[in-house]
């Protein structure tokens, strides 16, 4: 094996070494190691004496286990600092397009509204113009219902002890009941849907993105003209759609269970 080589293949033995010891809640010995990555032991002692050196991994003496370093807080804190979600969204929500022909969208939560962030038009003549910077309540729309389903329970209270559900369509869903059934589908991991309740010409599907922590920090949504909305459209958006946020989540730093 020559030196290359040889660089690579610690390089990724390292790399599971952290993977491996980022999934367990107390960390792991030398022994159990060895055993679950099928690494020599001569070769693995002198891995984990560099990734305690370099404090990647940590060390404790009395258990004689090796855990998560604070190198690996400081990576991360970098990485979380630098993310920008309309950046790293714009090529999901472009293949997202290219996969149903409609339109994508990216919104977050401002208070009891979703605002749109982001926007992919799609090519077909008859669309919703919707743009960005538009605000809508969350309870009117898909967007927001993917996101008020993932809130915790002081945040749910706050939002319905504050908000009053106005009707903006024929279609508006205002019956505080009614909303919340569909709301626990949601977190069920329904789809969430708008049936025409905050423009009576579009149904919109939506699902929410998490983050590393596993809360919910936006949703993407695709409006559909009711006109082109039917069983075969619904089928071919419901899995696109859902690969679109478990990408978006998996970027952000969510590991799904």
């Amino acid at each position: 094996m020559n030196l290359a080589m040889g660089l690579v293949k610690s390089a990724d033995r390292a790399f599971q070494i952290l993977r491996y010891i980022s999934g367990t809640n107390d960390g792991m010995n030398h022994k159990e190691l060895s055993g679950a990555l099928h690494i020599p032991g001569s070769s693995l002692s002198a891995l984990l004496s560099n990734l305690v050196d370099r404090e990647y991994l940590s060390f404790d003496h009395m258990s004689r286990r090796y855990r998560m370093g604070p190198e690996i807080l400081y990576l991360a804190g970098r990485y979380l600092a630098g993310l920008d979600i309309v950046a790293i969204g714009q090529p999901i929500l472009r293949s997202l397009v290219e996969a149903t022909r409609e339109s994508a969208l990216l919104a977050v939560r401002k208070n009891g509204h979703i605002q749109i962030v982001m926007k992919e038009n799609c090519s077909e003549s008859i669309q919703r113009v919707i743009e960005v910077g538009e605000r809508t309540p969350l309870y009117a729309t898909a967007a927001g219902k993917a996101i008020l389903a993932h809130l915790n329970e002081e945040e749910m209270e706050n939002y319905f002890s504050s908000v009053t559900l106005k009707p903006l369509t024929q279609r508006t869903i205002t019956e505080k009941g009614v909303l919340m059934g569909q709301i626990e589908k949601i977190r069920s991991g329904a789809i969430a849907y708008c049936h025409r309740e905050n423009d009576e010409h579009i149904i919109a599907m939506a699902a929410p993105v998490f983050d590393l922590h596993g809360c919910v920090v936006a949703s993407i949504t695709v409006p559909v003209p009711a006109v082109r909305f039917g069983k075969e459209k619904e089928k071919s958006i419901a899995p696109a759609l859902r690969e679109a946020v478990k990408n978006f989540s998996h970027k952000l730093g969510f590991q799904a269970n």
